[in-house]
């Protein structure tokens, strides 16, 4: 019956080494010969050279297949951004902020335009504070939408439905 440092001095190692390396392998030194511990350590060497796990107990081959599955994920979208198929997401959200804005604006002109051209074309007046009421239940509309939720087509449905029957009054 070999003490760890025995053991130590047989293998080569330090004697905290072995007491971590017995623990490892399920190996009761106190009761096993020098022989089986050595082959043991040479087989447990041999599965770390082949790949099969290393010393964290991660399997190397596979750790390495992953890595390289993400460097080519990784070329992938660099050789897509540079062909023009990517963009990037602040940009854009920052192109399409302005784009809402400009439109935002666009809506806000429209009544005083409508009532000036109507008033002009055919000489009808209209209120400007009853488009102005439709335009600005649009844009609370469009304030409130959520594009994750379910009840933002919902309530998109119930809002046009809405203004089309305050129209037909």
């Amino acid at each position: 019956m070999p003490t760890q440092q025995q053991i130590a001095d047989h293998l080569d190692l330090d004697q905290s080494a072995v007491s971590r390396l017995v623990e490892k392998l399920g190996i009761d030194y106190r009761q096993a010969l020098m022989d089986e511990i050595r082959v043991e350590y040479i087989r447990h060497l041999r599965g770390i050279a082949a790949g099969r796990v290393g010393d964290g107990g991660y399997d190397l081959a596979t750790e390495r297949a992953m890595t390289e599955r993400v460097e080519r994920e990784i070329k992938i979208l660099t050789l897509a951004e540079k062909k023009g198929q990517l963009v990037n997401a602040e940009q854009l959200e920052r192109a399409y902020g302005q784009m809402v804005s400009a439109f935002q604006s666009e809506l806000v002109s429209l009544p005083d335009k409508l009532v000036q051209e109507l008033r002009t074309l055919y000489g009808i007046e209209i209120d400007v504070e009853i488009l102005n009421g439709h335009i600005n239940g649009c844009l609370e509309q469009l304030a409130r939408y959520e594009p994750d939720s379910a009840r933002s087509a919902e309530a998109a449905r119930e809002s046009a439905e809405a203004g089309g029957e305050a129209l037909d009054d």
